[in-house]
């Protein structure tokens, strides 16, 4: 899924508000577990809310929603594609408006909520941990580029470079004949290898252009660049990072088969995700005090997000975030019986504000904080 696509479905959702209510369901599907906890765990919890619910028509809508849950999940059949899933269904008795996303990443957990608006803190937290980003492997003659998201991979291209033509050919140097002179001692070897070299750079150098190309096309948060030796530098310095950042890692995957790169992939992202957390929260830290700013805490936060002077908000992934109570926050469009991670989340969705949770190291250099914070605009 695009950035696009991701930015335009959270705004679609945040704006979503349903006076009969709205299931919001977070499958964590394992395949390879045979006991299945997931589905008792989505049984379990559509019964649960079937119980708190009233009787007569509001419950045969509850019922029309839990059994189109159920039947995407059945009992005996094979479950769905992909690792993770994610619906929203309205409470309706005939034709429940619905939306679901299948993913090949899981979300922490299995969980059902009910509630007048889509609950999106989690998804987000998905769109964060498995952004979009491109793949370059790169050898001396060949560039494959692939597109990740999601946990989910796609090869987009490959280029190989071709040598035809008498250019590329070595040439043999003629060998003295005894009794007429001293001959040809010059080889063609050096002048071979050199030409060589030459046009492996120069294929490499256009091929980077192309893929700086579809990194501006496609708006990938990343361009990772993979290569043995010096060639994944050589090829991320004539790429540029004009369309977004550039890293390098030195893993020779050329001829590696779709599911290894993605593995490979998922892992690095992982470390670029926290390494771009430590920067922002130090970012953080370096705004005190200083213009624009920083929201600092539940309270500034909110206010900020609320206000829309927030351009970066930043908490802490690991906390559940208890419901705190509305005082004077009256502004934020009647929100405020949200669990906190939420009304900071769709607050920052309504207001463009770039959304980043993060985890342990970077989570604990907020915990001065309330675990959260936001870079102002102004």
């Amino acid at each position: 899924m695009e950035r696009s696509e991701r930015t335009e479905l959270l705004r679609r959702l945040v704006e979503w508000r349903s006076e009969t209510g709205i299931l919001t369901v977070y499958v964590d599907l394992d395949p390879g577990d045979r006991g299945s906890p997931w589905r008792i765990a989505l049984r379990e919890q559509l019964h649960e809310l079937e119980e708190q619910t009233d009787p007569h028509a509001e419950r045969r809508a509850f019922e029309a929603a839990a059994g189109e849950i159920l039947e995407r999940f059945p009992e005996n059949g094979a479950p769905p594609e992909g690792r993770g899933h994610v619906g929203f269904i309205e409470l309706a008795e005939k034709h429940p408006t619905a939306v679901w996303r299948s993913m090949q990443m899981a979300p922490r957990r299995t969980e059902v909520t009910r509630s007048a608006h889509p609950y999106v803190r989690p998804l987000v937290e998905l769109f964060a941990e498995g952004p979009h980003v491109g793949a370059a492997l790169v050898s001396a003659d060949r560039v494959r580029l692939l597109d990740w998201s999601l946990g989910a991979i796609r090869e987009l291209d490959s280029w190989e470079i071709t040598l035809f033509d008498q250019d590329w050919r070595e040439g043999k140097a003629e060998r003295a004949i005894p009794g007429r002179g001293t001959g040809l001692s010059a080889s063609g070897h050096d002048q071979f290898s050199q030409r060589l070299e030459a046009n492996r750079r120069r294929f490499l150098h256009e091929v980077a252009g192309l893929v700086a190309g579809e990194q501006s096309k496609r708006s990938w948060q990343d361009l990772l660049v993979f290569g043995a030796e010096d060639l994944p530098r050589d090829f991320a310095a004539s790429v540029g990072n004009g369309a977004g950042p550039v890293h390098i890692f030195q893993h020779d995957l050329v001829s590696s088969k779709e599911s290894q790169v993605a593995e490979r992939v998922e892992a690095e992202v992982r470390e670029v995700n926290t390494a771009r957390a430590m920067e922002l929260v130090g970012e953080i830290e370096e705004a005190i005090g200083a213009g624009p700013g920083v929201a600092l805490g539940r309270q500034e936060t909110l206010q900020a997000l609320a206000e829309g002077r927030a351009r970066h908000l930043v908490f802490n992934g690991e906390r559940d975030f208890e419901r705190i109570a509305p005082v004077n926050l009256a502004y934020d469009g009647g929100r405020e019986d949200l669990p906190l991670g939420e009304r900071l989340v769709q607050l920052a969705v309504a207001t463009d504000a770039a959304v980043t949770p993060v985890y342990e190291e970077p989570a604990s250099k907020l915990d001065s904080h309330e675990g959260v914070a936001a870079l102002l605009r102004y």
